[in-house]
């Protein structure tokens, strides 16, 4: 009797999944680690790479801020084309995905929406019959929209940000239209050595503030923060402020 276990696994792009014991490895890739989408773009293309040996099944949809969501819950204002679809072993598929939202979005900020793909790994014939472990992987990419008309610019970001040290945690200010999305952060002092790393560094959105729990806190004067900014490529790029 066949018997197929399916495990289902949620990942970020920016996480490496490691997979332990099991015969079945998520190889299917995405050209870049977010997606933007400008106002009135007829549409944006997404790359899908396949470096394996063995083919795919790969179903797309998007979300709101869903992180459990699935093809059949999927409400985000995004159709891409096509939902569903087979990557062959060193092969790759395009996908287009095209904005139908309805609702009005703000005009002085950019949005955020997640753009999902789970990857069904193929079974070799020869393993019929066999119980088998198949992991199934959802991968989740940002989709920024982007309002034309936007003064300011998305390589600016970093002087829109304020820092305050505040007991056991860190207040941020973001200014900007932009989403601030951060990588690595950790308060150091005058000569950088590292007096605690920042395990909450997570997204502030645009024009609004957000606070990062610490593990304990921190009472010294004259300490600053290092952070990584990631840009509209995905790159990491680092900075340095004065905490107040």
């Amino acid at each position: 009797m066949k018997f197929l276990t399916y495990l289902k696994t949620n990942q970020f792009v920016c996480i490496t999944l490691l997979l332990l014991s099991i015969n079945c490895y998520a190889s299917v890739v995405v050209t870049g680690n977010r997606i933007i989408y400008p106002e009135g773009a007829r549409e944006r293309m997404v790359q899908f790479s396949n470096p394996d040996e063995a083919p795919y099944m790969i179903q797309v949809w998007t979300d709101i801020n869903t992180p459990d969501s699935t093809a059949e819950t999927a409400d985000g204002p995004f159709v891409a084309t096509p939902q569903m679809f087979r990557v062959s072993a060193k092969s790759g598929q395009v996908v287009r995905l095209t904005y139908i939202g309805k609702k009005p979005l703000p005009k002085d900020r950019e949005s955020v929406f997640y753009f999902n793909f789970l990857q069904i790994p193929s079974l070799k014939q020869s393993d019929d019959g066999k119980n088998k472990l198949a992991l199934l992987i959802t991968s989740r990419l940002k989709i920024f929209y982007r309002p034309n008309g936007l003064t300011s610019s998305p390589d600016k970001v970093a002087d829109s940000l304020s820092f305050r040290l505040s007991g056991n945690s860190v207040e941020v200010t973001n200014d900007s239209a932009y989403h601030a999305s951060f990588g690595q952060a950790k308060i150091v002092d005058g000569q950088d050595s590292v007096i605690m790393v920042i395990p909450t560094a997570q997204m502030i959105a645009p024009k609004s503030k957000g606070k990062w729990s610490l593990p304990k806190s921190v009472q010294q004067n004259g300490l600053f923060i290092n952070y990584e900014l990631i840009n509209d490529y995905g790159i990491a790029e680092a900075h340095k402020v004065k905490l107040n």
